[in-house]
């Protein structure tokens, strides 16, 4: 193989794993986020027993 085509070859993969990798590190969750009301009361269903 040219030296050149080794070069590019190692490059475009390169390249593909890195658009594979910031393709996976992105948000994908579409739903909109919930606004805190401030003088909501908080729910108990994470709550400590104590």
């Amino acid at each position: 193989m040219n030296y050149l085509t080794i070069i590019a070859a190692v490059w475009a993969i390169c390249a593909i794993c890195a658009v594979l990798f910031i393709r996976g590190a992105t948000r994908r969750d579409q739903e909109p986020r919930r606004v805190r009301e401030p003088n909501a009361k908080r729910s108990k269903d994470f709550g400590r027993t104590v």
